[in-house]
């Protein structure tokens, strides 16, 4: 039975982020200096020391205001930019992020056990892009506790309130040492990241949007039996769920390798998402970054997906859906307060399940999305990152009746020009 996602993000709806343990055996019960602990992080593929008395975690508050302001050359009727997320509105300023995060951290090196915890608070035009069903959203993806305004058909406000974050973890003194995280997390999969400062451009990939789960709910293990490889694996309610729909659980797994030049990661899901739990959803993300020199740097990253018995073909049977991207980026540190970067992005929703959410082969021709964005980083002191970026989309799509996905349906390709400031507190 072909269901609508209610995760997927439809017109306005809707990094790999690996955390670190080092190494060393469990037994090990010896006091190690502080000089001891700076050589385990020193990026040698091997076994460390670091267990002793090297601290305990820390309190910690931070936060930012992310604001920015979208100009679209064809000025759309709707003021939304289309497909794109997060930066949705054409001509409009938008308070994207009021963004406080608070909590303990845990300490790597602590010799035995240690606890902590963080709760993540979000205001602003994002947070529909972050939502959980079970939470900001009622269990069937209907409006929870935000109000109504312009998105979604008039029936979502622009501006609301989300909790991306609240978990609870411990560090447990087993081999190189056991990290145990329970709650609600930010999802292993994809490149970019819903945190504003964490991502280059004040825009983000279609893939970032519409191929990777924002957040999951359950719990996630990590342990690095080597400096440079760290494993992950847990199980989740799946897809942007903040309460089990379905009664059925959802895996996730991480690994990645690193050193001091480059990184590869791969991080999958898998579990049934829709409302019955009959229909299975698998996805992945791998991502590699390199070190060129001492000013470039490079990532790509590759998404893929399938949701099965979710697209009626032209003879109204069901088929698997797939959805799967192929994006670039590089960077150039033109000095320590100024850079500059590129995305050129690929992204195939092949059977229209994952944008339009239409997944019906007489509903539209065209499959494929492409991006080119240009964009600077300016940091001219701590507390202010100004990103101002140039973008061009340009689609093959054409839903039956419209002449291309851009400027409300009437065009196939779209130029964005945009800049946002992040002040940090």
């Amino acid at each position: 039975m072909v269901t609508a996602d209610p995760s997927a993000a439809s017109w306005y709806a809707d990094q790999v982020h690996y955390e670190t343990a080092f190494s060393d055996e469990a037994t090990q019960a010896v006091d190690v200096s502080m000089a001891d602990c700076e050589v385990c992080q020193t990026g040698t593929c091997g076994s460390g020391s670091c267990f002793g008395n090297c601290g305990k975690g820390s309190w910690f508050f931070d936060g930012w205001l992310d604001q920015g302001y979208t100009a679209n050359t064809d000025h759309p009727i709707s003021n939304f930019n289309g497909p794109l997320g997060f930066n949705d509105r054409a001509d409009d300023y938008q308070m994207n992020q009021l963004y406080m995060s608070f909590g303990k951290n845990i300490a790597d090196d602590s010799s035995g056990w240690d606890f902590g915890f963080r709760t993540d608070v979000l205001y602003g035009s994002d947070y529909f892009f972050v939502e959980s069903n079970g939470l900001e959203r009622h269990g069937d993806g209907t409006r929870h506790w935000n109000g109504t305004g312009p998105r979604q058909n008039n029936t979502r406000s622009l501006y609301g309130l989300a909790l991306p974050q609240a978990y609870a973890e411990a560090f447990i003194p087993i081999g190189s040492g056991l990290k145990v995280k329970a709650g609600h997390f930010y999802s292993l999969m994809g490149y970019e990241s819903a945190m504003a400062p964490e991502n280059f451009f004040y825009s983000h990939s279609y893939t970032y949007v519409y191929g990777n789960p924002k957040t999951n709910t359950g719990f996630l293990t990590t342990y690095s039996p080597t400096t440079c490889l760290t494993l992950q694996a847990g199980m989740t309610n799946g897809w942007d769920n903040f309460e089990n729909v379905n009664g059925a659980y959802g895996f996730t797994f991480g690994a990645q390798w690193a050193n001091d030049v480059s990184s590869l990661s791969y991080a999958m899901h898998t579990g049934s998402e829709d409302p019955t739990g009959d229909q299975n959803r698998y996805s992945h993300t791998v991502v590699y970054t390199r070190k060129l020199s001492s000013r470039w740097n490079y990532t790509f990253e590759h998404d893929f997906g399938v949701q099965n018995n979710a697209f009626l073909d032209a003879s109204f049977m069901e088929q698997n859906a797939y959805f799967y991207s192929f994006t670039n980026y590089l960077y150039y540190q033109w000095s320590s307060e100024l850079s500059f970067g590129g995305r050129v992005e690929w992204f195939s929703d092949e059977d229209n399940w994952r944008i339009i959410s239409v997944p019906i082969a007489a509903a539209y021709t065209g499959r494929n999305y492409y991006d080119i964005t240009l964009g600077a980083n300016w940091r001219p002191c701590d507390h202010v990152l100004v990103r101002p970026e140039v973008r061009y989309d340009w689609s093959d799509l054409n839903p039956t009746g419209t002449t291309g996905v851009f400027n409300d349906f009437t065009k196939d390709d779209m130029y964005t020009f945009a800049l946002d400031v992040v002040l940090f507190f």
